[in-house]
């Protein structure tokens, strides 16, 4: 007879952050109104993707969102991130003025942690900003994740 032991599983905190490549510019060829209905379709396509109901979905700035997902993990995040930008390209949402792609793309940072006293949520925000500024340098329509340990930081 065994010793049965349970491994308790650690409470991971996942944080998206991402935005329309070259929104700007869709609004500058397509209009202010055309621009809003793009931005309604993308938060549409992001709230039907999550797959988790105690996630949050937010529109957080002009043309970025932010996904609050109290239970993922950095795996579950990354794939779900990659679902929703799979699923805005599948769109269609014709972008001429884009320099990646003839449709909608976004570009998405994300930041998963353990949380503790010592996270301060804006260090959460920040970090996965700068994921995001990572995606967009390195050619935007993809994922890049912030992580403590830079050999553990990839792209999608």
């Amino acid at each position: 007879m065994g010793i049965r032991t349970e491994r308790k599983r650690a409470a991971f905190f996942s944080f998206l952050l991402f935005d329309i490549d070259y929104f700007k510019a869709y609004n500058d060829t397509y209009g202010h109104i055309q621009g809003d209905e793009c931005l309604k379709e993308v938060a549409k396509i992001a709230k039907s993707v999550v797959f988790d109901e105690s996630a949050f979905v937010a529109r957080y700035g002009g043309e970025e969102f932010g996904i609050l997902l109290p239970r993922a993990n950095q795996y579950e995040a990354i794939k779900m991130a990659e679902a929703i930008r799979q699923k805005v390209e599948e769109r269609g949402i014709v972008h001429q003025a884009s320099e990646v792609f003839k449709c909608v793309t976004i570009s998405v940072g994300i930041m998963t942690v353990v949380p503790s006293e010592n996270i301060q949520p804006i260090s959460i925000v920040h970090q996965a900003d700068q994921a995001l500024y990572e995606a967009k340098r390195t050619g935007r329509n993809r994922i890049s994740v912030h992580s403590h340990h830079k050999e553990a930081d990839s792209n999608v």
